[in-house]
């Protein structure tokens, strides 16, 4: 798989994950805790095919001496992935104490 399309499938899959943990951040201001750790789960599952791919089809291939164009378009993948995992830490905290506000 070239670069390129490594790029866009990270890019895609973490943007996906965005959007489940921002529901989640909404649906649990709104008190409907039930709902939120199907969005959770769904996010890490997508945060982890994208990591996947990261591993695979980039890192694995470098380690094993293949040379891989860099451009920013795999810049931005990477650091989109890595900022979605951050907002996925934040948003179960959130979510944690919108529960204990809750009761």
């Amino acid at each position: 798989m070239n670069t390129e399309k490594v790029a866009f499938d990270i890019i895609s899959l973490a943007g996906d994950a965005k959007a489940e943990l921002q529901k989640a951040l909404k649906l649990a201001h709104e008190g409907k805790f039930a709902e939120t750790q199907n969005l959770i789960d769904k996010a890490s599952e997508q945060l982890q095919q994208a990591h996947k791919l990261q591993t695979q089809e980039l890192l694995t291939r470098e380690a094993n001496g293949e040379k891989l164009s860099f451009n920013v378009l795999i810049s931005h993948a990477q650091d989109y992935l890595m900022t979605t995992y951050t907002l996925k830490d934040v948003a179960v905290e959130i979510i944690n104490l919108y529960q204990i506000l809750k009761k």
